[in-house]
């Protein structure tokens, strides 16, 4: 901001706090998802109306006075720093000079809007203060589950807009939300339709690939002007969707990340061990993953930590295989932390620097690996779970009409949730809905190769990119001692229901 006039600066500084303080969305800014979506009612990708309209004035009132004061006091504080000259800076671990020069050329290239200003410690109060507010909203009808809150996290999608005055300014919008804090304690499920994995981060990225399916169908749809409305765009040269310009994606979560990350926390002895090996989650524990038999994890839920998923994704993208048939890896630019207690270095050089260097020259374009910035952000839930949360996990994506609460111990959607998909009570995140999304996008995408794919795992392994750079990643975490992945290749072998 050091770049714009001291006028302008102090103006658009007081806009941010209104607009934090209130948390207003227009409404002409809310996606409503088209009537393309309605194939997918059945799988849970339903084209209801977003639930997320403009709170009423008793509603506001309502919200707790603690919440209130936590968002005034982040963004005065920011306010009054910087109109004095006396900004803190960046909080953040910083990339290297040549990825920079990158970042800011990439994000200069088409709209005129100047090149992104480092993030810096109003970002993370806007982060966190956007997703606890969006949070209160969806559950505005729902208090019985609020309390899940103590294990959230979120998307976020910054976008590079103008304001009323013609102003450059950035946007931010929640996407994706995820809760839980467990996995399945069972046995697999070879149909595709049980979420193993509910712990937040993980259900948020589910959530957050749901939202990109979305996207796609946007795009692909004959209505023009819902072409317009999707974040991608088709490029010459390439058969792969790229974002459009100054699009960012940004990671909320209130705990520090389970596994290596949260191990370089404690000051154990034993900490500092685990801090460099694969775990995984097993019946309640968190292990080794070179500590669990073939035998065991083939036939048993056996999910890795999210520190582990976070260290791949930094080189896979978070869109998965399905994705990337359609579209460039997806990564995260920034990661803010609601409890590490401070020591968010200690977590980003777990998370970004376990891989080492050497992975780099070895990877097939478009993959690269991705350097995530890490900031040590508000906590905005309770500390501890209530019991009646503590097994449940909720989901939502932009467009949903509502929550959808899942039993994290059977993968499946409760009795009571808000949105239920069928009788069968598969959630909207599981691996049949997204392969039936799949398929109706490669058949709107006339990729009739990919329609003769017969089942999920075909679907999965034709993405050869994908699973070249996810395989070299593997084989990096093996190279350091890291431990092997375990993967649950058995569970992506089942078809569409309409071959079955």
């Amino acid at each position: 901001m050091g770049s714009y006039p001291r006028k302008r600066e102090k103006k658009q500084l007081m806009q941010m706090a209104a607009s934090l303080s209130q948390a207003p969305v227009k409404r002409e800014e809310r996606r409503e998802i088209p009537s393309v979506h309605a194939p997918f009612a059945s799988a849970g990708l339903s084209a209801d109306k977003p639930d997320h309209a403009v709170p009423s004035e008793e509603a506001k009132k309502e919200a707790t006075e603690e919440h209130n004061l936590q968002i005034k006091n982040l963004v005065l504080q920011h306010v009054k720093l910087t109109l004095d000259g006396k900004s803190k800076g960046d909080l953040c671990t910083k990339p290297s000079e040549s990825k920079k020069t990158h970042f800011r050329e990439e994000r200069a290239s088409n709209l005129k809007i100047p090149p992104r200003m480092p993030y810096s410690d109003w970002h993370k109060g806007r982060t966190a203060a956007v997703c606890s507010e969006h949070f209160d909203r969806l559950l505005q009808d729902y208090p019985e589950f609020h309390n899940c809150k103590c294990c959230l996290a979120a998307f976020i999608l910054e976008r590079g807009v103008f304001d009323s005055d013609g102003q450059p300014c950035e946007k931010y919008e929640v996407v994706a939300v995820g809760t839980g804090s467990s996995c399945c304690s069972g046995w697999l499920c070879f149909n595709g339709c049980v979420v193993h994995d509910c712990h937040a981060i993980v259900i948020a990225r589910r959530a957050l690939r749901r939202f990109l399916f979305k996207q796609l169908l946007l795009l692909f749809s004959d209505d023009l002007k819902c072409k317009e409305r999707s974040i991608y765009k088709v490029t010459s040269g390439s058969c792969l969707l790229k974002l459009k310009p100054k699009i960012f994606l940004h990671l909320y979560t209130t705990n520090a990340p389970k596994g290596a990350a949260q191990c370089t926390l404690m000051k154990s002895p034993r900490s500092s061990y685990f801090s460099q090996k694969l775990q995984c989650h097993v019946k309640g524990s968190l292990i080794p993953s070179a500590s669990v038999y073939p035998s065991f994890w083939g036939a048993c839920v056996c999910c890795m930590s999210d520190s582990d998923k976070l260290s791949r994704w930094a080189v896979t993208g978070l869109q998965g295989a399905l994705l990337s048939h359609f579209i460039e890896p997806l990564c995260i630019t920034t990661v803010v932390l609601g409890d590490s207690s401070h020591r968010f270095k200690k977590v980003s050089d777990t998370i970004n620097k376990r891989l080492g260097v050497e992975l780099v020259d070895q990877l097939p374009p478009p993959f690269g690996k991705h350097e995530m910035i890490f900031f040590s952000g508000e906590t905005v839930g309770p500390q501890k779970c209530s019991s009646q949360c503590q097994k449940l996990s909720l989901n939502w994506c932009l467009g949903d009409f509502s929550i959808e609460v899942l039993d994290s111990t059977t993968g499946c959607t409760i009795e009571g949730s808000p949105f239920i998909s069928g009788p069968g009570y598969s959630s909207r995140l599981c691996k049949r809905a997204f392969y039936m999304a799949f398929c109706k996008i490669a058949e709107m995408n006339h990729r009739q190769d990919l329609l003769d794919l017969s089942t999920y795992r075909d679907a999965k392994t034709a993405a050869h990119l994908y699973q070249s750079t996810k395989a070299m990643v593997n084989e990096q975490f093996m190279a350091i001692g890291a431990g092997p992945w375990n993967s649950k290749q058995m569970v992506d072998m089942f078809e569409q229901y309409s071959k079955v």
